[in-house]
């Protein structure tokens, strides 16, 4: 950030608080443009400026934030180092590349591969990286935890990570050789210079690889290990960050989970950004879809509706002469809606006239097992006729 905010101010020629006007800041972004510079970088250094000009309202040395209206580009229109992420084979032929290879850049191979391990364990950046000491490490916590302090983490708070058991297992030997109170990686600047050496290395041990020698053919021009692939994704140092979020993704991590241990305040930015899935990734959540296919009819047994074997309901006199005796004949109960056990209805027909009605109620399509005669309301005004057809 320092370095873009004083090239900023060289560009400019600012040499006072009120030099920094947004048309100075403007045309120094443009010549930072002029000299070949992506969108993306552009976006940063304008980043920066507005981050020191922030500072100094905070500070006091401004009267008001005279950047705060200044906007980036449409990074979309111009990539140029986009990252992908590493297949859980590639990564482990990276580990082992780096284990046994010579010293690169200062870092002996054990400890780049155990870089490594942690990076794509953990998701942490390179300044988190490299701001990590022995106490850092909680391993024998449930579960095992790695914790970045507040400042050398991007949103300035302490950050604790929780890491899977086997990765705290292969740590715990490791780091007892670690003096306490120094960083446990020594890393270069240029992190992403270092890891390309190792992906080159590991890529020519797969290409040799013992096998037909028309195999051997066919990998050289295949991606696999490359630093870059045919779609122009690059596989540097941050790129085993984005393979850390792309793991939880595939693994079935839901949105807010992924979001939290990616740390991001977010999900766009976890699923938009860092998350890559494979054509093999989307088959399988294609194939999991149920299949879509018409069911004959005949296939399924009908659900009893009730009106099965319906016989005639009997009629409120010869329930009375003899009660429940058409019950037990039929071997189910038929139930008797006639509203009333007698008497006279409030249309003003007599019981005959109801009880040559009832016969009728065989036609409803409605079967009561284990019901009783009649209707617990004994309202007359059930037996109205239009109840009955």
């Amino acid at each position: 950030m320092r370095t873009r905010v004083n090239k900023v101010l060289r560009l400019t020629k600012a040499e006072h608080v009120g030099d920094l006007s947004p048309s100075a800041v403007q045309g120094a972004i443009a010549a930072v443009r002029e000299e070949g510079k992506s969108l993306q970088t552009c976006n940063d250094t304008l980043r920066a400026i507005k981050q020191f000009s922030r500072w100094l309202l905070r500070d006091g040395r401004a009267r008001e934030d005279v950047l705060v209206h200044l906007t980036g580009f449409n990074v979309a229109l111009d990539r140029r180092h986009d990252r992908r992420a590493l297949t859980d084979d590639e990564l482990a032929r990276l580990i082992a590349a780096a284990k046994g290879g010579p010293v690169i850049m200062g870092m002996a191979g054990p400890d780049r591969a155990m870089l490594y391990r942690v990076a794509v364990g953990t998701g942490f950046r390179a300044n988190e990286l490299r701001s990590l000491v022995p106490e850092s490490f909680d391993l024998g916590a449930d579960p095992p935890t790695v914790t970045v302090q507040a400042a050398y983490s991007k949103h300035r708070r302490n950050d604790v990570q929780p890491v899977r058991r086997d990765l705290a297992d292969i740590l715990q030997p490791w780091l007892e050789a670690k003096e306490a109170g120094r960083p446990v990686f020594t890393m270069p600047d240029k992190a992403a210079k270092m890891m390309k050496k190792d992906l080159a290395e590991a890529r020519e041990t797969w290409v040799k690889e013992d096998g037909p020698s028309e195999a051997r053919k066919r990998r050289k021009d295949l991606c696999f290990l490359a630093y870059r692939d045919s779609a122009g994704l690059v596989a540097d140092f941050h790129a085993l960050r984005h393979t850390y979020i792309s793991r939880l993704v595939r693994s079935g991590a839901n949105i807010k989970v992924a979001q939290e241990l990616a740390r991001h305040s977010t999900p766009t930015l976890t699923l938009g950004r860092y998350a890559h899935m494979e054509v093999l990734d989307r088959t399988k959540a294609l194939n999991a879809l149920p299949a879509i296919e018409r069911k004959e009819p005949g296939h399924q047994m009908a659900r009893a509706t009730g009106t099965d074997n319906a016989v005639p309901c009997t009629t409120p006199d010869q329930e009375r002469a003899a009660p429940g005796a058409a019950r037990i004949a039929h071997g189910t109960p038929k139930p008797v809606l006639t509203g009333h056990d007698g008497g006279v209805g409030d249309v003003g027909r007599d019981r005959a006239q109801v009880a040559a009605k009832a016969p009728t109620c065989a036609r409803l399509p409605l079967k009561i097992t284990g019901a009783t005669f009649g209707i617990r309301t004994r309202n007359p005004r059930f037996t109205k006729a239009v109840l009955y057809h």
